[in-house]
This record gives structure tokens, C-alpha cells and sequence, in this order.
């Protein structure tokens, strides 16, 4: 399938001289270690077991591309993004998500324990099918009243799709606990975040890894990729604020990307070829100087340059990075630079 570029872009309705995007998806990486979603379930009792998805959420045949976990999309996805996208309507083409509205349908069994939203609203709902695994799904907009301890079954129409060009599906693994360098800053849907495509029973499994966007055998992606002692991972700035992520590109998985959620320059980029790769950057590097240009996730397509950035790791725990627009490569940081930590 051939991809254009602003396809890349996450869900909402994007600017592409400026190359912006709002997703609406909320930025719920870095709220405090318990989330609601796990909070509400606790009193719901239901047996052990493995998760079944059976049911694609929207008709497969409705389906454009999928994007695997690890979506970078500063600032609500400042860090890679713990759920995976269902892109239903091509900007390329200017559909319009309203124009594609299709129906939207639970992937599997399971007890409603939270919704933020309600009927003839984009809704998100959390559903928790066994006593160590939850889903849930973003971007509805439910026709029936979905309320915490009601049932649902898989292939239920619980509504349309919404107002983003796609919607998310996203796992909570009770049994996985992701290796951040700290996790007391992530929530549990992110702590626990779990590939969604492996649970689904084949030959639709098959069926949906064919339309993930990604190079290579590995489809689900990815969203841990801190180093202890190296630049590599996520950064934050205050108390739980993402920052900065250095990770590697959701198609592309050689290719690296940063995100930055502060600043005046804030969005994607890549870097050149030859700079120092994230993990190979340590407090004994020093400042290093990267040459930036504007990407976002999928096929590669030639953008325009941004700038540069410097970063330097001043201890295990702290980097300095300051990003400049175009003009002279700069030569060291100016009082603007700023101070993040794991």
C-alpha cells in the first residue's frame, strides 16, 4: 500500500505548513502511576485468563493503515504513545472523518470500568475481560449508554467512529511491567502497555499485521526505550511533564527520531546520518550537536530542514538540550537551554 507522507500524522486535523497536529487522544503518559482505569476496576471481579480479541473494532475492509505502538506526537504524545491507531479516512484524499464515519464494534468480550464521555460523544472506554488484562478503545462516539459494570461481547456495534481520522485500541497487561529507568512517573496503562495484535485469533490476526505501517517481520512497535546512564528514552521537565523522548521511528525502527514538547521548536525530527545514536550517549560524550529536520511517522519523505539541537547528559539523570531553528550551526548553549531529568 502506498503511503503518502501527511498520512503519518496522527489523528486530528493538521496544519501542514506548520506541521502540527492535534490527536485528541489526551495526554495521559504522565499523570500519576495509578489511572483511573485500574483504579475503578479493582472491585470487579473476574477470573484469570489471557486476553481474546476477536472482532476488528472497525470493519477490516474500512481499515487504511495501522500504526504500532510508540507514535511520537509532541505535545499530547511527547513520549512514544502506549495504544496503536486504526486510520479509517485519508487526509491525503481530504475525506473527512465525518464523511467516513463507520460503525465501531467491541474487539472482545469483557465489563465496562470507566467511560470519559457518553452517548452522541467521543468517548473513551476502558473494558476488562480477565482479572489481569483490560482494553480499551478511544475516538467513539456510543449510540448506547455504556456504564461501568455493564457486558459487552465482542462484534457488539457500540457506536461510530468520531471525529479523528482514526481510533485507538490500546491493552493494559497486569502481568507486564515495562523497564522505564522510573517508573513511579508512567500511569498503568502505560507501565503495563501491551501490543494488541497478538491477541487477536487468527486468520484476522494475520489480516490486521498486514496493515500495520512498519518495516520488518516485528509489527507491534514498541514504547520503552530508556538506557540507564544514556541518552536514550524519555525526559521530563517539573513534576510529570514529558519533554523530550529519543526513541526510534514507528515505521522505520533503524531510524531515529526525537520529540520535543518544549520550546519554541517543538514537533518530530530526525537527525543525520553518522551523528551519535541516543544510546551510545553518556554523560562522559559531552555536548553533542545534532543536525534536525522535521519528520513524523511513516514512509520517508524529504522535509524540509529545522535546525539543530544541542544536548548534553550532565549526569545519569539530567540532560541540557536547547533546539535552534535554521541559520549557523551553533556553538554552544545560550541561556534559553533547558534542565530535564528521568
Amino acid at each position: 500500500m502506498t503511503v503518502t507522507w501527511f498520512r503519518r500524522f496522527a489523528f486530528g486535523m493538521a496544519s501542514v505548513a506548520a506541521l502540527a497536529v492535534v490527536d485528541g487522544c489526551g495526554d495521559r503518559n504522565t499523570s500519576s502511576p495509578t489511572s483511573p482505569s485500574s483504579a475503578n476496576s479493582s472491585s470487579i471481579t473476574l477470573p484469570p485468563g489471557t486476553l481474546a480479541f476477536t472482532q476488528s473494532p472497525i470493519d477490516i475492509d474500512q481499515i487504511r493503515f495501522i500504526t504500532p505502538l510508540g507514535n511520537l506526537n509532541p505535545p499530547a504524545h511527547a513520549i512514544p504513545t502506549d495504544h496503536i491507531y486504526f486510520y479509517f479516512a485519508d487526509p491525503n484524499a481530504r475525506e473527512t472523518p465525518e464523511a467516513r464515519r463507520t460503525e465501531f464494534r467491541a474487539p472482545a468480550d469483557g465489563v465496562v470500568t470507566t467511560v470519559f464521555g457518553g452517548v452522541g460523544q467521543e468517548t473513551k472506554v476502558f473494558v476488562r475481560q480477565t482479572s489481569t488484562f483490560q482494553y480499551y478503545i478511544d475516538h467513539l462516539i456510543p449510540s448506547v449508554a455504556l456504564a461501568r459494570g455493564m457486558t459487552v461481547t465482542a462484534g457488539q456495534v457500540l457506536g461510530t467512529t468520531g471525529s479523528a481520522y482514526g481510533i485507538d485500541l490500546g491493552v493494559i497487561n497486569d502481568t507486564l511491567t515495562l523497564p522505564f529507568v522510573a517508573p513511579a512517573r508512567y500511569i498503568g496503562d502505560t507501565l503495563h502497555a501491551d501490543a494488541p495484535l497478538k491477541y487477536y485469533a487468527e486468520p484476522l490476526r494475520s489480516q490486521l499485521y498486514a496493515r500495520v505501517q512498519r518495516l520488518g517481520t516485528e509489527k507491534d512497535g514498541r514504547i520503552t526505550y530508556d538506557v540507564a546512564g544514556r541518552l536514550s528514552g524519555n525526559w521530563f521537565v517539573g513534576g510529570q511533564t514529558a519533554a523530550a523522548a529519543f526513541a526510534y521511528d514507528t515505521y522505520d525502527p533503524a531510524r531515529v527520531v526525537m520529540s520535543v514538547a518544549v520550546g519554541a521548536l517543538q514537533g518530530v525530527f530526525g537527525i543525520n546520518a553518522g551523528e551519535p545514536e541516543p544510546r551510545d550517549v553518556s554523560p562522559a560524550t559531552g555536548r553533542v550537536t545534532d543536525t534536525l529536520s522535521r519528520t513524523i511517522t511513516g514512509p520517508l519523505q524529504p522535509i524540509a530542514g529545522a535546525g539543530y539541537m544541542l544536548v548534553q547528559m550532565t549526569d545519569d539523570t539530567h540532560i541540557k538540550l536547547e533546539v535552534f531553528g535554521p541559520g549557523p550551526r551553533p556553538a554552544d548553549f545560550t541561556t534559553a537551554a533547558g534542565t530535564y531529568t528521568r
